[in-house]
């Protein structure tokens, strides 16, 4: 039993996580679902070892294949990641038109997430005085107000020109922000040429790829970015098989 302790203590410690991660924190889900995973994967490598005092060769081959199989993993991991960055680091030049993409209301208050957002549009406001931005988001569960209407009362208190802001209330996710905004777009201008995309850092590169297959000319981007780095990195690595689920079924 001794020589198993090792396996059972590290697969104790990332079940814990998993817990604390997924029901003493919020908003923390896909980090809990990591760490779960890894304590499966500690249990495997320790069910291989048993097998291996009995069947030595099937068990040294399955071990091979199964690191195999997680070294494939983290390699295309860090490859989507690396893209997902690198999106982030190359705004590009701000269009006339912008469009803020929403996140979650508390009542009628934005989110942590959606506060951020709103700080970034606001700053490219400031930036770009004779740009419009268009606010995208629906009502969901738990909101009183739809979150373009959340954004435009924040952004308007903070002084925004309530003329250079166009609610999109009918969204209910990342697509459907872009198709919605789209069609407000070309009713402002037909030529309206590039668009800001101004989401969260992790959100651009997920977001720009939908906007290239609906038929945006060229986008920009500026990213917003929640003030928690555990928060975030639960973000960024969620957005991997986000990215590799909208490649699969586009």
């Amino acid at each position: 039993m001794k020589k198993y302790l090792g396996y059972i203590l590290t697969a104790a410690v990332f079940f814990a996580l998993a817990v604390v991660f997924r029901f003493a924190l919020v908003g923390y889900g896909f980090l809990a679902l990591c760490f779960a995973g890894c304590a499966a994967l500690t249990l495997m490598y320790m069910g291989i070892k048993v097998w291996s005092r009995k069947r030595e060769r099937p068990a040294r081959r399955c071990k091979v294949f199964l690191t195999g199989l997680v070294i494939l993993g983290l390699l295309a991991a860090a490859v989507t990641e690396g893209c997902i960055v690198s999106r982030e680091l190359s705004p590009g030049k701000a269009g006339r038109y912008a469009i803020v993409l929403g996140a979650g209301v508390d009542g009628t208050r934005p989110s942590l997430s959606l506060k951020a957002r709103l700080e970034a549009a606001l700053k490219f406001a400031n930036e770009n005085p004779d740009s419009v931005l268009v606010l995208s988001g629906g009502q969901g569960g738990g909101e009183n107000i739809s979150e373009a209407r959340c954004m435009y009362d924040w952004l308007t208190e903070r002084g925004v020109d309530p003329g250079r802001l166009v609610m999109e209330d009918r969204s209910t996710s990342t697509e459907e922000n872009l198709t919605f905004s789209l069609e407000k777009l070309r009713a402002l201008d037909p030529d309206f040429g590039r668009v800001t995309i101004i989401t969260a850092g992790y959100h651009i590169a997920r977001a720009q790829l939908m906007a290239e297959d609906l038929g945006y000319a060229a986008t920009s981007s500026r990213a917003a970015h929640t003030p928690l780095p555990i928060l975030e990195l639960n973000y960024y690595l969620r957005e991997i098989p986000a990215i590799w689920w909208y490649l699969i079924k586009r």
